[in-house]
């Protein structure tokens, strides 16, 4: 964290006592920051390209339960393509599953046991 957010935290009443807070800024993301997942992409165990496109491939492999796919967009968001052409750009993972399900047109259960049963007969 830079002085800059550390000054702004502080002024925010976050302290040494509270890391996750410290760590994790909910305040900076809506103004713009980068999501904290994005932080670990690209952290030098692989490429930042290259993380992204993994991240791509392993939610469609949830995501294609519903007949939905998703494409890193310009390295900059997540792109959520439906089964009628809609598309759905997500800024980070966080705003993914909203954008999944109006791309989808219906709510969508992450543990939705018919999911989980699929996701485990393709690991098996």
């Amino acid at each position: 964290m830079d002085a800059r957010h550390k000054a702004e935290h502080d002024d925010l009443g976050f302290t040494a006592q509270q890391p996750a807070l410290a760590e994790v800024c909910g305040l900076c993301g809506m103004l713009g920051g980068a999501h904290w997942t994005d932080e670990a992409v690209g952290d030098g165990a692989l490429p930042a390209r290259q993380a992204k496109l993994r991240r791509a491939a392993l939610l469609n492999r949830v995501l294609g339960f519903y007949r939905l796919r998703v494409d890193d967009w310009q390295g900059a968001a997540l792109a959520v393509h439906g089964p009628t052409g809609r598309t759905e750009l997500a800024d980070s993972l966080a705003d993914l599953w909203p954008k999944a399900e109006a791309a989808a047109g219906r709510p969508l259960d992450p543990l939705d046991p018919e999911l989980l049963a699929a996701l485990a007969e393709r690991d098996a």
